[in-house]
């Protein structure tokens, strides 16, 4: 009987099982911590904070599908930090650390201890794998759980039936914070069930299990959203992405191109520089090997398993819908595993053609350099706002996000953009407050046109750090393309409403003055300017904040198709 005493016995034992994953995760929180996003970084940050308050999804909080349980989560690590943002990051920092820690052992299992270390030091250094456990956001959990899907997949595949439960389960429950997962997840799991060719009795048994884990989440999701038809309802509004961004669903070749381009930059950042030359590298040297033993290679079930882990996803994004980085950490991962693989093999042949450099200088040398070159990627304080303004209106939020090539417009997510968004978001709060006096009732907060949504002051964060104020989102044919009607998002005390109609009234109640977030090179902005004049805050980074004082009078105004009324 394993005596559980003995298990940390030898040197050998306690090193490899404690004492590294130990330091792996002292890596994690010393390269973490200092950079901690001090805001809620994005519109989505806000929807799981407010969650925190209310679970709603009708009112957004969050977002469909619902991500039960990471709500839980945040709501019960809130409970000691009574703060939102803290929580969400302290979730992400720690689920950065069992990630690591999962990929050593799974790749200690796999390959080596040496590769192990490998995977593990590249995982810690990724620039995308590091900005996501910086900020108040899900998609550490699907690198998370991807890890441990396919570790408890790669258990069953090797013959431990006893996993096809554990397996079926982990996979299940990841739903219950990102339902995208299971989707992407669950080819591989019917394979690894296929290959281990467990009993008709316990593949039935497994399926259960899978189905109760769904369940857990999916429940008490539906029951707090109201039934199963207000669910669903829900869901539907977002499955409309897709006509938005892949021509299979209707979308333009230019709107295809920009989600397909947008994937392929946001995997090379995922890979590095570094990543996709030692590949390269690789893949010249052994280009005759790999060759003739392409087949064998391709029949191999771990080629197979690594190929399920990563082709239903990295497919999707490429071909349907992609709209952030952190949807790739799903396989993110696998692919790290891979290169780690590579550049042991490369070391080694690099030692074996140059015998004096052996292999354990070339792999630390190679490790240290990925490491600085990961760390000036993602410290280095790029200049990545320059004013640009970036918006994805009210009636496509969750559909799509127009994006351009190149740094100055989001594409390359490091420190700097965390940074932007902390500055950005403290200097419209402070400005606010100082226009009105901090005075909810003299001042109404008009959002037209978000400055770069990720790093900006969006309607979302306006209503959230200042739930005392009225706060509009407006939008109109300009800064939407809808014609016929316009619509007005309002938010007061973290709850809204939202109004459509071809004209719309704005009450200003006891307002005598309204702050513009919105675009000078708008003819909203010249309207406004026409008819009640407007005064300009200049932003240290280069944005600028607009008012108007409009004093005590009693006429009524119109601004584009909105009519201001006391």
């Amino acid at each position: 009987m394993l005596n559980p005493f003995n298990y940390f016995k030898s040197k050998t034992s306690f090193k490899q099982n404690l004492l590294i994953p130990l330091i792996l995760g002292l890596l994690v929180i010393i390269t973490r911590v200092p950079f901690m996003s001090k805001a809620l970084y994005e519109w989505d940050s806000v929807n799981y904070a407010l969650a925190f308050e209310k679970y709603n999804t009708l009112q957004q909080q969050p977002h469909p599908p619902g991500y039960i349980l990471y709500v839980a989560f945040g709501k019960a690590v809130n409970y000691i930090f009574n703060d939102p943002n803290t929580s969400m990051i302290v979730l992400s920092i720690t689920f950065s650390i069992f990630t690591v820690v999962l990929v050593y052992f799974m790749v200690r299992e796999i390959f080596s201890k040496n590769v192990a270390i490998t995977a593990a030091i590249l995982m810690i250094f990724n620039p995308l794998i590091w900005f996501y456990g910086e900020i108040a956001s899900i998609y550490i959990f699907e690198a998370f759980f991807g890890v441990l899907i396919a570790y408890s997949s790669y258990k069953l595949l090797k013959g431990n039936e006893k996993f096809i439960y554990i397996s079926a389960f982990v996979l299940g429950l990841a739903g219950g914070f990102r339902i995208d997962i299971v989707e992407f997840m669950f080819p591989l799991w019917i394979f690894c069930v296929w290959y281990a060719r467990p009993s008709y009795t316990k593949i039935i048994k497994g399926l259960f299990v899978f189905i109760m884990s769904i369940s857990l989440w999916l429940v008490p999701t539906i029951l707090l959203t109201g039934g199963y038809k207000e669910y669903f309802a829900l869901l539907k509004t977002t499955s409309k992405a897709a006509t938005q961004t892949s021509i299979v669903f209707g979308a333009s070749i230019s709107q295809q191109i920009l989600n397909s381009g947008a994937f392929i930059i946001w995997s090379a950042l995922g890979l590095t520089f570094l990543g996709i030359l030692i590949t390269a590298l690789f893949l010249v040297c052994h280009r005759k090997g790999l060759k003739s033993k392409f087949r064998v290679y391709l029949k191999n079930p771990l080629t197979i398993f690594f190929l399920l882990w990563i082709g239903p996803a990295s497919l999707f994004y490429l071909v349907i819908y992609v709209v952030k980085p952190g949807y790739l950490l799903n396989y993110l991962p696998a692919v790290i595993i891979i290169l780690s693989y590579i550049l042991n093999r490369l070391s080694h042949d690099l030692s074996f053609k140059f015998p004096k450099i052996s292999y354990k200088q070339t792999i630390i040398s190679l490790l240290v350099l990925y490491a600085v070159l990961s760390s000036i990627c993602f410290l280095y304080p790029y200049d990545i706002h320059e004013g640009q303004i970036w918006e994805t209106p009210m009636e496509k939020m969750g559909v799509s996000q127009d994006v351009s090539f190149g740094l100055d417009v989001g594409l390359f997510y490091n420190n700097a953009k965390i940074n932007a968004n902390d500055a950005n978001t403290q200097l419209h709060i402070n400005d606010i407050l100082n226009i009105s006096n901090s005075d909810p009732r003299s001042t109404i907060v008009v959002i037209r046109d978000i400055t770069r949504e990720d790093e900006g002051f969006n309607w979302r964060k306006a209503m959230y750090y200042l739930p005392g104020y009225d706060v509009y989102y407006l939008c109109d044919q300009e800064n939407t393309g809808i014609t016929g009607q316009v619509s007005s998002w309002h938010g007061k005390n973290h709850s809204y409403n939202i109004s459509q109609a071809p004209v719309l009234d704005i009450p200003l109640n006891s307002a005598t003055k309204i702050v513009w977030i919105m675009n000078d090179q708008s003819s909203f902005y010249q309207e406004v300017k026409d008819r009640l004049g407007v005064s300009s805050i200049s932003l240290p980074n280069g944005l600028n904040i607009y008012y108007s004082n409009i004093g005590n009078q009693t006429s009524d105004f119109q601004i584009s198709n909105f009519i201001f009324q006391r």
